[in-house]
């Protein structure tokens, strides 16, 4: 149960020198510390560069937030957990699911200089590849995904819907006017079987579509993706994000607007340009754009 792991204060969070200091090449080696765990095989992996920390969590708060207290001492971080119970997505929205269900996981980054707009950018498309891939891996032919504008993959149901099956949160941090780091933070739904009355309609996992792996599995193959990625550059990045999300011609609607709009250009900087009658408007909120043809 999740009410055995004790939250992890921040007064006595184990820094990466107190993990690193308990690492050793005994097999099966486990550290523990209330309730975070540092394995073996979530070491620095020197095969990829930059070398990746991976620290796994039996339950945390957030996975975000744990993460950018973590850059102080490495860069990159991959923060993972089998729960979170302060998860949160776009606009304060909460990130709900059963323990050791789901991947729940932030990769942090620390900036040794100020990020152009489309590095930043190149961020959210970095989570959104690599969450569309660790799916897509696992993905028999009739299975259908969607990367829905900005930062939501959505899998086509058995009864012809679309639901959210994944998504990406990027948090920034700055000193002024200058970013100084980032939190990639990425959920997906992998062994949960039912949801909440009210998200029923809107989400799904990789069990209910009939994809059977563990959370584990996919959080692997979310790292190995998230490590190659890591050394694309931000153009390709951000050219490969707008091949999947497909959105460019597309019909929308927009909450607060009248009519329908097309969507005629995905910027560098991340603003999707769309166009009613010859009115040109730039959104910046995937939130208030609804697809018509879904």
């Amino acid at each position: 149960m999740v009410s055995e792991y004790a939250p992890i204060q921040p007064a006595t969070r184990p820094t990466l020198a107190r993990l690193a200091s308990r690492y050793d090449d005994s097999p099966g080696l486990v550290w523990q510390h209330r309730s975070a765990r540092f394995v073996r095989r979530y070491a620095p992996d020197r095969s990829v560069a930059p070398s990746m920390w991976h620290v796994h969590l039996r339950s945390v708060s957030s996975t975000n937030d744990y993460a950018q207290a973590l850059l102080s001492e490495r860069s990159p971080v991959l923060v993972s957990a089998e729960h979170q119970w302060r998860g949160r997505g776009r606009l304060g929205r909460s990130w709900v699911g059963d323990y050791g269900k789901n991947v729940y996981c932030s990769l942090g980054l620390r900036h040794s200089a100020p990020p152009t707009p489309q590095q930043l950018t190149a961020l959210q498309a970095l989570g959104c590849i690599a969450a569309h891939s660790a799916v897509q891996h696992y993905a028999q032919p009739h299975h259908r995904f969607l990367l829905k504008y900005p930062n939501d993959v959505l899998a086509h149901c058995s009864d012809g819907r679309w639901r959210k099956l994944a998504g990406v949160l990027v948090e920034h941090t700055f000193s002024g006017s200058q970013c100084q780091a980032s939190v990639i933070g990425i959920g997906i739904n992998v062994e949960q079987s039912s949801f909440p009355p009210e998200l029923q309609d809107r989400a799904t996992s990789l069990a209910l579509l009939g994809i059977h792996c563990s959370a584990e599995q996919v959080l692997e193959q979310l790292k190995q993706q998230l490590q190659a990625l890591l050394t694309v550059p931000a153009g390709q990045l951000i050219e490969r994000w707008r091949q999947l999300l497909q959105i460019e011609g597309r019909l929308l609607t927009i909450v607060g607007r009248e009519g329908t709009w097309r969507a005629i250009a995905l910027h560098e900087d991340g603003r999707l340009e769309v166009m009613q009658n010859g009115v040109r408007l730039f959104v910046t909120d995937g939130d208030s754009i609804r697809y018509a043809e879904l």
